[in-house]
């Protein structure tokens, strides 16, 4: 895990001075070492956080044995020892490092490597032969690989800051904003950034880039595996069994460091299992990490002790945070300025705390249940998409009795039903909907949206609601928080549950069957069940990382107030509606989200110097 950049251009000087303002703007991704390549066309950067092989042989910028390539590299890959025995059983290694068999095996293969290896990366390789970079990115973005093209150059960077001028003012991409705004939805418009001349490189991609190109064409390596539902398997014993041991071996590949590993622990279905799994299979010391909110209905501490309790294991070391200490005055800018962005809500300033914990117990490596909602349809929009498979394919037994023990009521039922007979209608009154919740946004900052860049995903394809959450509305932003809040203390957060070969075989089982008795992730649950609290296996709540969001922005309702009220992103009445309410301390969770998501854009604006 580390901090990269590259830069292509005519100026070597121009690539060094890029380059040195990069290293110190991303020292904390990487502060055990810094490199820097420095050739006529191309500037690599990179600042290490040391992992594997911690002594020099693990020195990046790394030269191939042939001299040709030049390679900075952020990320694990969990197979990378597999991958010599496959492919290089002949190459004399110096070292155990990942990035020494990645450029060892680029040599041989060049982009067909991409398909063997298991992990996480964001990759930039020089070829000084062709002059040409080659950017990859690993299957869901993990990793974070930003581009801009500036005054005839390429900049790449782990992070948005070097690619901003000093003393520039950055203009906000308006739909970006506008979505944000509106729904909360973020990360869910392709390339675009909340930064109108900054791009994501593509998750699941790679690209050549020279010098001279005026845009950067990417190429996928892999998708969401899209299986034909005929070819699709029940869930049997059979199909438990192979689903179980991908998530172990999912798992303890994540293992891999020559440092301490901890896992943040929250009480739901999927840090549960991570815990589990660690207990029963792994023999060395596991610092655990939660954060509540105690005398809550939110307080999920009895789960937490639940799971504890089960594996009663001494190798378990508990940090708790009480969540209460969170104070949006004192913290938003500190974390604007590490998410570069503007945020969903107060929980990633909570998960925040969990990485100050570990760094303060000296962990470098954090496991995460994350990924789990979005492989496994947990959701209540994709459970939605499963009534409706499952009414469709008539399955009424299934339907009524999961309808029932969610008790999701008539409401549901009624949408199913228009999303199954007319969802051409159903389709149009969720973007009439959407319309109308921009409302509140100001007329100025609405003009410059562009709508062709926001697609609607229809629920009676499965497959769409799929790649909607693993590439739109859900994990995108997830793994640009938990990178971010990680990094910022110098520490690698993993996802287990992002293994790709958990999504290639999700992929092949009965989509009716992730949910039952309803129970969201029925499948996960009962795959993994051995791991589980019968408190915590039979959860039908679905609470996430609760922060206290309304007794934080009353207790600082006069800076809350001051800080939007220094530009016009709201109406004026819509703005004064939500004050109104503010001070009369009668805030609904909605007011108090959109309250919160206009606080964050103008801190974001403030600190960021956003024109």
């Amino acid at each position: 895990m580390c901090g990269i950049a590259g830069y292509i251009g005519s100026s070597k000087e121009d690539g060094l001075r890029f380059a040195n303002r990069a290293s110190g703007l991303l020292q904390y991704r990487g502060p055990d070492d810094c490199g820097i390549y420095n050739d006529e066309q191309v500037t690599l950067l990179h600042r290490r956080l040391s992992i594997l092989e911690l002594s020099p042989l693990g020195h990046q910028p790394m030269q191939s044995s042939c001299g040709r390539y030049n390679i900075v590299f952020n990320g694990e890959i969990y197979n990378h020892l597999d991958l010599r025995k496959q492919f290089l059983s002949g190459y004399s290694f110096k070292g155990h490092s990942d990035t020494e068999t990645i450029i060892e095996l680029f040599r041989l293969q060049r982009e067909n490597m991409l398909q063997h290896m298991v992990g996480m990366w964001a990759i930039i390789i020089w070829d000084k032969q062709e002059k040409q970079l080659f950017v990859t990115r690993d299957r869901y973005g993990q990793k974070p690989v930003y581009v801009r093209r500036i005054k005839g150059t390429w900049q790449i960077a782990s992070e948005v800051k070097p690619l901003i001028d000093e003393n520039e003012h950055p203009a906000a991409d308006p739909t970006e904003l506008a979505e944000y705004l509106a729904l909360g939805n973020y990360g869910h418009l392709g390339a675009h950034t909340f930064y109108k001349d900054i791009q994501h490189f593509p998750q699941g991609s790679y690209a050549w880039i020279r010098h001279s190109d005026e845009t950067i064409a990417s190429k996928k390596y892999w998708e969401l595996p899209d299986i034909n539902g005929k070819d699709k398997v029940p869930f049997n014993d059979s199909t438990k069994k192979e689903l179980h041991d991908r998530i172990v071996e999912g798992v303890l590949s994540q293992t891999l460091a020559d440092v301490p590993i901890g896992i943040t622990l929250s009480g739901g279905i999927d840090s549960s299992i991570i815990a589990g799994i660690l207990s029963t299979y792994y023999d060395k010391e596991t610092h655990i990490f939660t954060a509540q909110s105690p005398n809550t209905r939110f307080d999920e501490t009895k789960y937490v002790n639940a799971v504890i309790e089960k594996f009663g294991k001494s190798n378990f070391i508990v940090h708790n945070k009480n969540l209460h200490e969170l104070s949006i005055k004192g913290d938003l800018a500190k974390y604007i300025n590490i998410q570069e962005e503007p945020f969903g809500d107060p929980s990633i300033m909570g998960h925040g705390f969990l990485m100050n914990m570990a760094a303060e117990a000296n962990i470098k490596v954090i496991l995460n249940g994350q990924g789990a909602d979005e492989l496994f349809f947990g959701y209540n929009n994709m459970a939605q998409a499963i009534l409706l498979q499952q009414f469709k394919s008539m399955q009424f037994g299934k339907f009524s009795e999961n309808l029932d023990a969610m008790k999701l009521g008539k409401k549901y039922m009624l949408r199913t039903l228009l999303k199954s007979f007319a969802p051409g209608t159903e389709t149009r009154l969720r973007t009439r909907s959407r319309i109308q919740r921009r409302g509140i946004i100001s007329p100025e900052l609405l003009r410059s949206v562009d709508d062709s860049l926001v697609s609607l995903y229809k629920y009676n394809n499965l497959y769409d609601v799929w790649q909607e959450s693993i590439y739109g509305v859900h994990l995108p932003h997830l793994v640009h928080y938990d990178d971010r809040n990680g990094m910022a203390c110098s520490i690698e957060g993993r996802m287990p549950f992002l293994d790709h070969r958990i999504a290639e075989y999700v992929a092949t089982i009965r989509p009716e069957d992730f949910l039952k008795h309803g129970l969201r992730k029925y499948i996960l649950r009962e795959s993994c069940k051995q791991y589980l609290p019968e408190l915590v296996y039979n959860r039908t709540d679905k609470i996430g990382f609760y922060t206290p969001l309304i007794d934080a922005l009353t207790k600082d309702q006069d800076w809350v107030k001051a800080r939007i009220g220094k530009r016009q992103l709201l109406k004026h009445d819509a703005q004064n509606a939500l004050f109104s309410k503010l001070a009369a301390g009668a805030l609904t969770v909605p007011e108090a989200t959109q309250l919160w998501r206009c606080l964050s854009a103008n801190v974001w604006m403030d600190e960021f110097k956003v024109a």
